[in-house]
């Protein structure tokens, strides 16, 4: 088995602590820290005051109006189908209300997220039938009888909750209609929030390991000290209330952790759910979005998709390689053809292009035709007359007569990831699947 170097930490007064030593340990306990750290760092990109003096941006709907483009760069892998509503909810000061409109005639989820990244409640075309409502976000440990008035109740799991509700557009005409959608999205503070930020700590570089492992340590914190999730946590010292304040750590523990954080992003960027991988194809897990004791999932999809949904909302498969096994490259052609009879979901599907960096995390990347995804909404696109549909991955414009199904590739290391929302159960089981993407001259 191979081990790290000694990483004792040693406590003021008392005894040594051994920390994890062995290289498995020091994964799962990574795994286990990891999807915290991206829930902070990602909350602290989008909550932090815009203006010096400004207020922190929690309790608030804050709504992209546009669709994402490579300019987004707060989170892994976004959407490029829906205008998004999110929020940072912070609960230290009690419930808080959200109130969310009826949207019958279009796909929509709102999704809650608490801070270990599974979903823990939903409202939305699948969910509720099209229905919204006032929703009580109670905190845990909040007394039963104490619910606001008029609101059904929501119990998150953690004092950090993300809301995420995203609403379909079909085309630059509809953006007017869904920001009126948007705008109907209030969330009322009982106003018992001190400004301030979340943490004693801001996220910072995730390969200083100090700054890492005090976030974590910070967020657990927060957390139901009986959660199964923080339990498995709090069992690696690194994590636990044996460890010392952070100025006494040892230089052996944070450079064993450096190393350990290098290894795990690399060991996570390559996971990728080998065991749904069919045709260069990596579908997502049945746990996404609700992991469960799966903590390896958990945080690779906060690498690669963090926020995520179940697949009962969406299933994801990301492109990795091509008919001939190897990884996709911008310098090269290729061709994905889908089969007579369209994709078997009830909502929609689509295909979006991301840069992959060196880090595993997904990126939009600028183009000429400024399409960064493509999809059966996509009214350019020209099917074959069998009715199957060739889309095209490359950098270069194809023929004219094929541009309207062109899907741009950057110039390095690239990655398609298909959604498909409300996936029907051919595509659920897996008994439809993608065509392996071919390689074209």
């Amino acid at each position: 088995m191979i081990r790290f170097a000694a990483a004792a930490a040693v406590i003021p007064g008392g005894e040594a602590v051994a920390a994890v030593t062995a290289a498995e340990d020091r994964f799962a306990a990574f795994c286990a820290g990891f999807p915290l750290f991206e829930f902070a760092r990602t909350a602290y990109v989008s909550a932090r005051p815009r203006t010096a003096g400004g207020a922190w941006i929690l309790n608030r709907p804050m709504s992209r109006r546009t669709l994402s483009d490579p300019a987004m760069r707060q989170i892994t892998a976004v959407n490029n189908d829906c205008l998004v509503t999110n929020a940072r909810i912070d609960l230290t000061g009690g419930p808080v209300v959200v109130e969310i409109p009826d949207i019958p005639d279009r796909y929509f989820s709102a999704a809650f997220m608490d801070a270990f990244t599974d979903n823990f409640f939903f409202a939305g075309t699948r969910a509720s039938g099209g229905r919204g409502g006032r929703f009580a976000i109670i905190p845990p440990g909040w007394p039963k009888g104490a619910v606001p008035e008029g609101a059904y109740p929501v119990r998150a799991a953690t004092s950090d909750v993300w809301m995420l509700i995203r609403i379909l557009i079909d085309g630059p005409e509809d953006v007017a209609a869904v920001n009126a959608l948007q705008d109907a999205i209030r969330i009322e503070d009982a106003a018992t929030r001190k400004d301030g930020p979340i943490l004693p700590v801001e996220p910072g570089d995730i390969a200083d390991a100090g700054n890492f492992l005090a976030v974590v340590k910070a967020m657990l914190d927060r957390c139901d000290p009986g959660d199964p999730r923080a339990l498995r946590a709090r069992r690696f010292p690194e994590f636990s209330g044996a460890m010392p304040p952070a100025q006494d750590w040892s230089a052996p523990l944070l450079r064993s952790w450096r190393t350990a954080i290098a290894d795990g992003l690399t060991r996570l960027a390559a996971a990728s759910s080998n065991e749904r991988r069919i045709d260069g194809w990596s579908y997502s897990a049945d746990a996404t979005g609700d992991f469960g004791e799966n903590d390896e999932e958990r945080a690779r999809v906060a690498l690669v998709g963090l926020a995520a949904l179940p697949p009962e909302e969406a299933l994801y498969a990301h492109g990795l390689a091509d008919d001939h096994g190897e990884a996709l490259r911008g310098d090269r052609n290729y061709r994905l053809r889908l089969p007579p009879g369209g994709v078997p979901v009830k909502a929609f599907w689509s295909l979006t292009m991301y840069s992959e960096e060196a880090d595993g995390r997904l990126y939009l990347v600028p183009n000429p035709i400024s399409r960064y995804s493509i999809g059966d909404r996509t009214r350019s696109i020209r099917p074959n007359r069998d009715g199957s549909i060739d889309i095209l991955f490359q950098r270069e414009a194809p023929e004219a007569a094929m541009a309207g199904n062109w899907l741009p590739t950057p110039a390095g290391a690239f990655r398609p990831l298909f959604r498909g929302y409300l996936a029907l159960p051919a595509l659920r089981s897996l008994a439809w699947r993608l065509p392996a993407i071919e390689r074209v001259a």
